[in-house]
């Protein structure tokens, strides 16, 4: 009868593992699909940003 009761334990406890880590790998990849377009903007910002430090450098100066 302990064999059994051991048995049960630890599939159980295979699968609780198995579900948390679904969850924490989805809740991963949702923030990463959320997070996409602010991160599209964040990049768009930093290419202007760094065009118009090179286009002063560049400038001739009068």
């Amino acid at each position: 009868m302990a064999k059994t009761s051991s048995n049960l334990r630890g599939s159980r406890a295979r699968g609780q593992s198995m579900v948390e880590y679904a969850i924490i790998t989805s809740a991963l990849m949702g923030f990463t699909v959320m997070g996409w377009p602010f991160l599209v903007q964040l990049l768009n910002a930093l290419h202007k940003y760094f065009n118009s430090i090179y286009y002063v450098i560049q400038s001739p100066i009068p």
